[in-house]
């Protein structure tokens, strides 16, 4: 599959343009590859881009000779594709468990085993065959052995796209197979700019594209969803609540948050308001990502030393470990709750 050199790649991504430029040229030279690997932090457009990756490659007017924008978004398998309903199409993540209502630990044998029979089956459309499969590196291991049998021997037109924030919890083997894309954060300048082309007021845009620390995703989930900016809101103020309280209340605050996944959400937060005091600590509280609590944040920072917070920086990531590693989420936070 080839295109004309003058079709225009407008794809309205933040960031990322070495990876688009990428990408544009592989569609270009028609030398798309088996299996990608976009690894990178959440929110940062890993799906995003994979989703116009996909529609570009089944996109039934991908080659229109007056340079329309690609994909085009009003042909047949676009449509089909952003409804959902694609037949050449297949998005896999983590089930949702019957009995806690919540998603399972891994992505399991059986999905991988069912997937890759459908990618065995001939096109629907005389198109790719496609998989993307998110949080890849949750796959168990019995899984990740079976998908790198699929990927050592690929079919003819099947592309995998993984979505991974963390590859060192995939199996080298499976990496090596992967053209990998590492996704960086984007510059504040370009998601404030993005905000703006949205209609969003300045000081508005400048306090979410901060909020975001550089994930674009971020910034708009904050802009169309004001509770979960409030509950953000509410995990910051209990961090600081937890560093200036008592042993007793952070020990009350730490079994509360019992939920591995809650957790380590919970902790990733945390590690944001650790930044923003460490930049304060370095003379650069113009830096900080939570403008709106600059004055509280300031407060703080000078009841610790740099080398205190450098210390509680190294126990949130030793903690964010241990959850990584399955260690009860209580036990965690409770010894957490020690060192502070």
């Amino acid at each position: 599959m080839s295109i004309t050199p003058k079709s225009r790649f407008n794809w309205p991504i933040v960031g990322h343009r070495g990876i688009v430029k990428y990408l544009k040229h592989c569609l270009e030279a028609g030398n798309i590859a088996q299996a990608y690997l976009f690894a990178g932090p959440a929110h940062l457009g890993k799906r995003f881009l994979a989703e116009i990756l996909v529609n570009s490659l089944v996109c039934k007017s991908f080659h229109k000779k007056d340079g329309e924008l690609v994909p085009c978004g009003v042909c047949e398998c676009c449509r089909q594709l952003k409804n959902q309903v694609h037949p050449d199409v297949y998005w896999l993540k983590r089930e949702v468990s019957e009995k806690s209502e919540k998603r399972k630990k891994n992505i399991g044998i059986d999905q991988i085993r069912e997937l890759q029979n459908k990618l065995n089956l001939c096109s629907f459309l005389n198109s790719f065959k496609i998989a993307v499969i998110d949080e890849a590196e949750t796959l168990s291991q019995d899984a990740a052995n079976s998908l790198l049998k699929t990927l050592e021997e690929p079919t003819k037109n099947t592309v995998i796209i993984l979505l991974a924030e963390n590859t060192a919890f995939l199996p080298k083997t499976i990496v090596s197979r992967c053209q990998t894309l590492k996704f960086l954060p984007a510059a504040n300048q370009e998601i404030f700019d993005h905000l703006l082309t949205l209609k969003v007021e300045r000081k508005k845009a400048k306090l979410l594209a901060a909020l975001a620390a550089g994930r674009p995703g971020l910034a708009l989930t904050y802009l169309n969803s004001p509770q979960t900016y409030l509950t953000f809101e509410d995990e910051v103020k209990q961090f600081l609540t937890f560093l200036r309280g008592n042993i007793a209340g952070r020990f009350k605050l730490a079994g509360g948050l019992a939920d591995a996944e809650a957790a380590k959400a919970i902790l990733a937060v945390w590690r944001r308001v650790l930044r923003d005091l460490l930049l304060i600590k370095a003379g650069a509280p113009q830096a900080v990502s939570n403008l709106n609590l600059s004055a509280e944040l300031e407060e703080i920072a000078r009841d610790f030393s740099g080398q205190k917070l450098m210390r509680i920086l190294a126990a949130l990531e030793a903690s964010q470990k241990y959850l990584a590693g399955n260690v009860n989420p209580k036990l965690v936070l409770e010894n957490l709750a020690l060192i502070f």
